[in-house]
């Protein structure tokens, strides 16, 4: 889709309707992937009483 826009002439109606089919098409992939996670996050909650999360201190001393 991104190589069908680039071939477009800008600022033509054409590019426009390409351009506003890649942005629905992210808007769509985005919607997917946030929808996973916020699925898996939730499963992970309810299998499990506690969730902890730690912050190692070697990722800041440049290990």
């Amino acid at each position: 889709m991104s190589r069908s826009l680039s071939n477009k002439t800008r600022d033509s109606k054409r590019y426009e309707k390409a351009r506003l089919k890649i942005a629905k098409f992210h808007g769509k992939l985005k919607d997917a992937r946030t929808d996973f996670l916020h699925k898996l996050s939730t499963k992970i909650i309810r299998e499990n009483q506690t969730v902890v999360l730690e912050v190692s201190e070697a990722m800041f001393l440049g290990w």
